[in-house]
């Protein structure tokens, strides 16, 4: 990572994946070799420059930052009011910034992280509000209560990672505030990598929409890829059980008119593209299921344009504008 943080040490880095391309024959380090480009970018603008030459020029992209610091993992290069100050930049920017919708990233742990919150979407044109629970805390900490209640009443759009991996908290599980029925032994089986999953499980959902019911949030990538291909595999009975994370997306989608969930990253698996598309159809559902991409993640395993096209081969043209079109402007739409 310190090599990456600079230019001489990302291109050493990528020349040596490229030569592993080459003589390995495999485009899994081509593809580690672009994902390291674009993360040794020197600002946000070059990255949003790399992201918007894969698209029409008329689109618009939800940007979600990402708060660091109570993660256990040691010091960013940049603190995160820094990189909010320059994601308001970026917005304040005549060409770029009628093209985004930047969300603010939310950690309890942070002692201003509301005043924070209410201040860059009220007076900053920023869009909503980012959680990325395995980072070290879960969705009903009591400290959320007050934004949740806010964010329900004026209808302030939440995005929630929920898929196993990612990035995830490094530091002791007994630093972790954990709920009263969920004891804390259950987080000592195995390393951080494992029991942090349980912080991002939509199941932990379930309590914060029972006090908040109108709140419009987004459980991201289905629940993820090994949830999807689970779900597929399973006998039937077993989908209703709650450790089935896209079950518990969907029942939660059933009972509650404001979840949704989007296709971000897992929707560069072909695979699983006969579900996403009878799940674009179904009624109880089609309509609040977002296109995302998760760039620059998705660098990983597929460039931005071959992610959109092999979905949009799959879809119609009316189901494709649907989910990139249409259900992300109501999921945007404030009261």
């Amino acid at each position: 990572m310190k090599l990456l943080w600079t230019k001489r040490g990302s291109r050493l880095i990528r020349r040596l994946l490229i030569w592993l391309t080459k003589i390995s024959g495999t485009r899994r380090f081509e593809r580690m070799a672009a994902f390291a480009g674009v993360g040794s970018s020197e600002s946000q603008k070059e990255i949003f420059d790399i992201l918007q030459g894969y698209y029409a020029s008329d689109t618009e992209f939800i940007v979600l930052p990402m708060d660091f610091s109570y993660m256990g993992a040691g010091r960013s290069q940049q603190t995160y009011l820094d990189q909010l100050a320059e994601l308001r930049q970026l917005k304040r920017n005549p060409e770029i910034g009628p093209r985004i919708h930047p969300f603010v990233a939310v950690d309890p742990r942070r002692p201003d992280f509301f005043e924070i919150a209410k201040d860059f979407i009220e007076n900053h044109q920023f869009a909503g509000i980012k959680l990325y629970p395995a980072l070290g805390f879960f969705p009903h900490d009591k400290r959320l209560s007050q934004l949740w209640e806010w964010a329900e009443t004026e209808q302030i759009p939440v995005i929630s990672h929920c898929s196993r991996g990612g990035v995830y908290y490094r530091g002791e599980s007994t630093d972790i505030t954990w709920p009263s029925n969920l004891p804390i032994e259950a987080s000592r089986l195995g390393s951080n990598a494992s029991w942090t999953d349980q912080l991002s499980d939509p199941g932990a959902f379930c309590n914060v929409l029972r006090d908040f019911p109108g709140l419009k949030i987004c459980l991201a990538h289905l629940g993820g890829e090994d949830e999807c291909a689970k779900w597929l595999s399973e006998p039937w009975p077993s989908n209703l059980n709650q450790s089935n994370w896209l079950s518990t997306i969907l029942r939660l989608m059933k009972k509650y008119p404001n979840v949704y969930t989007d296709l971000s990253y897992v929707g560069y698996q072909s695979k699983l593209h006969p579900l996403m598309h009878v799940l674009i159809r179904d009624p109880a559902f089609g309509g609040r299921i977002l296109f995302g991409s998760d760039f620059y993640m998705v660098h990983q395993d597929a460039t931005e344009r071959e992610f959109s096209i092999r979905l949009r081969s799959t879809l119609s043209e009316e189901e494709f504008r649907i989910i990139s079109h249409v259900n992300p402007q109501h999921f945007l739409a404030k009261a």
